[in-house]
């Protein structure tokens, strides 16, 4: 796991280093996916860097981006990327999007997990066992217990308007029962917003598991808690409803949610 790391946390100061000076220079190219979901040609060149940073190490290891898919042997271990999470913010010159890169053994289990915002040099980490990171330094999740101190990351399914409704009826709930709530347009920065002890707890619905893998295991090590957000609707590479926590929340946020 040592050596993941660091090929994982190398990999993100590359892709970082890449993002901020196709930033400077501002020629950037954007086309949309899908409803509401951008790619730029930054995105497919950083998830090639990263990919070929992996590959000088463990030339054999499965890869899945959100970009080029999966690729290698993916069924025995595999790296989750996501080059730009939050490519809406990092095209509109916004600062808060994330290098977000995960490796596992086993499917939605990561081992290890590296969360770069570069605009702000904030750079995430954790290994499994060995402690959540910002910077060097450990990090630990919040020690609020009472719902009604919280502040939670509550996002709208913009790529699937048709949940929105049953969304804003549980979002209303939320709420109602916690003190504020922001989005930060990148769901790995703001697990590892969670993590840091800045914000409490995070529900979003039709999410990528790019999304969020790098984010869950920095969130596990901090002492938080990712889950699905209802039981029967497990984790899969394209549709993830997220419930995270500091773990004193978890509980009290999950029966709100049912």
């Amino acid at each position: 796991m040592k050596t993941h790391l660091e090929v994982a946390l190398q990999a993100a100061r590359r892709a970082g280093s890449y993002a901020l000076g196709a930033e400077r220079n501002g020629m950037l190219s954007v086309r949309m996916k899908e409803a509401n979901d951008y790619v730029t040609d930054v995105d497919i060149q950083i998830e090639q860097l990263i990919k070929d940073t992996i590959r000088l190490y463990f030339p054999h290891d499965g890869i899945y981006g959100e970009e080029g898919g999966e690729s290698g042997n993916v069924q025995s271990n595999r790296w989750v990327i996501d080059p730009i999470d939050g490519t809406t913010n990092f095209f509109r010159g916004m600062p808060n999007y994330t290098i977000s890169i995960a490796w596992e053994e086993e499917k939605y289990n990561p081992l290890v997990g590296v969360v770069f915002n570069p605009r702000q040099n904030e750079l995430f980490w954790a290994s499994k066992g060995q402690g959540a990171f910002l910077n060097g330094q450990p990090i630990t999740v919040s020690s609020v217990q009472d719902l009604s101190q919280a502040i939670m990351v509550l996002v709208p399914p913009h790529r699937r308007r048709d949940l929105a409704d049953s969304y804003f009826e549980t979002m209303k709930t939320i709420f109602k029962a916690t003190s504020d709530f922001r989005s930060f347009g990148s769901c790995a920065l703001e697990l590892a917003y969670i993590a840091s002890g800045r914000i409490d707890g995070y529900y979003e619905q039709a999410l990528g598991y790019y999304d969020m893998a790098a984010g869950m295991i920095i969130l596990q090590e901090a002492g938080g808690i990712v889950t699905p957000a209802l039981e029967d609707t497990p984790f899969s590479d394209h549709y993830c409803d997220i419930l995270a926590s500091n773990a004193h929340l978890h509980q009290a946020l999950s029966l709100l949610i049912a």
